[in-house]
């Protein structure tokens, strides 16, 4: 006669190793919740005391404002008891980890924590490789492959190496397709309308921006590799690849990038490109002083045009304000100046659709002031950017920078 209470043991046995994680009871209302929030890409598991999650944050501007936001609903709404992993994803790629220690749950539950003893005793560096070891076989909830944000950059561009002038301007409006492909990948299409200026030349013309397709990749211990292509800024147009290592502190970091771009320009209304034939490429030490959240870059490069040189920036994060000063030299000549990127609103946007319209999540601007004729006659220290929002407030992912902004955040 067949055992019926073996047969039903191995039925649940087996069901039970085909469930998926966020099938359990916490995960799964975790998920939902984290969904409702407007977070993407939302992975949940509950294993033993540890409740591990992933989530992509296209809600929050900056770093740390949706970080906070999710540790606040679980432990506010959540009924974990043990220990939890956050790691936040970029384009799906893991960026940074941020586990909240069991004793840290319970005593801020039960009143016997502050919110300030909460952050300090978060444990937050890069090392996400296994707490995503862990979720890589579960189902991803709210994807964000093929959801679009249609971005409103606005553009100021001025340059005093002119002698009929004082300053050459231009004031464009550049709106920016933007949209997630597969894990790592992205494409994004721009297109320049000149607003004012009082340069001649391709500042006239309703022209082509940024085309660029990029792909990111993560390799263990905290190494990340990032290929673009496509239509750059600086008139560029062509490939570059770039490697970067992190230290899981979030201290130090050192990479090393290389590009071949040929010419791009719109003079006459004509889009002209040539081969791809200069090579450029750069070495890269990085050092963040956690005090007064300094962020420090030293590069030794290889210019587009082929000029050798070094440069040194210093940057000062105030929450996400991020101030620069930078000094560099190309062949031969002196240079420098200074930067800085303010936040835009909204600090909480609408939670992505099919398509989002917004504003970008920072305004950026560099100054250079150029050593004179003969550097510009030279074109020296020519390089270029491969997305629109490049600066140093978006994805600063500095340990230090976001636990003191979570602390100063206070009680949601």
């Amino acid at each position: 006669m067949m055992n019926w209470k073996y047969l039903f043991c191995a039925l649940f046995m087996l069901l039970a190793g085909r469930m998926d994680a966020t099938t359990f009871p916490e995960a799964g209302v975790t998920a939902d919740r984290l969904v409702r929030m407007g977070m993407e890409d939302v992975r949940v598991k509950e294993t033993g005391d540890i409740l591990r999650i992933a989530y992509e944050d296209n809600v929050y501007r900056g770093t740390y404002r949706g970080l906070g936001a999710v540790i606040g609903m679980l432990l506010d709404e959540g009924t974990a008891a043990g220990a939890i992993h956050l790691v936040v994803l970029e384009d799906r790629v893991p960026q940074i980890a941020v586990r909240i220690p069991e004793e840290a749950v319970a005593g801020y539950r039960t009143g016997a924590w502050s919110w300030e003893q909460l952050v300090g005793s978060l444990q937050i560096g890069y090392d996400t490789d296994e707490d995503m070891r862990q979720l890589e076989a579960v189902k991803a909830l709210n994807r964000s492959a093929g959801k679009v944000d249609l971005v409103v950059y606005p553009e100021v561009v001025l340059n005093n190496s002119w002698l009929d002038k004082l300053y050459g301007t231009v004031v464009n409006l550049s709106p920016a397709v933007e949209v997630g492909l597969w894990k790592g990948a992205s494409f994004t299409g721009q297109v320049i309308f000149p607003i004012w200026n009082n340069m001649k030349g391709e500042m006239d013309y309703i022209r082509p921006g940024m085309l660029v397709f990029r792909q990111e990749l993560r390799f263990p211990h905290n190494l990340f590799a990032t290929l673009n292509a496509g239509n750059f800024n600086g008139n560029r147009i062509g490939a570059e690849v770039s490697l970067l290592y992190r230290m899981n502190s979030g201290r130090w970091a050192f990479g090393v990038d290389a590009g071949l771009t040929g010419s791009s320009t719109f003079y006459g209304g004509k889009w002209e490109v040539t081969q791809w034939r200069r090579l450029n490429g750069s070495a890269l030490v990085s050092y963040h002083e956690p005090y007064y959240n300094l962020e420090f870059d030293l590069r030794a490069m290889r210019f587009v045009y082929g000029d050798y040189g070094v440069r040194l920036d210093c940057v000062r994060h105030f929450g996400e304000v991020s101030v620069g000063l930078y000094a560099m030299c190309a062949g031969g000549l002196a240079n420098g100046g200074f930067n800085f990127a303010i936040p835009l609103p909204r600090g909480k946007r609408s939670k992505r659709r099919a398509v989002r319209v917004r504003l970008p999540e920072y305004f950026d601007w560099e100054y250079e002031a150029q050593s004179g004729n003969e550097y510009a006659a030279r074109r020296l220290g020519r390089t270029f950017e491969t997305r629109p929002d490049a600066n140093h407030s978006r994805a600063y992912y500095d340990p230090s920078f976001i636990r003191d902004n979570l602390m100063k955040q206070g009680v949601r």
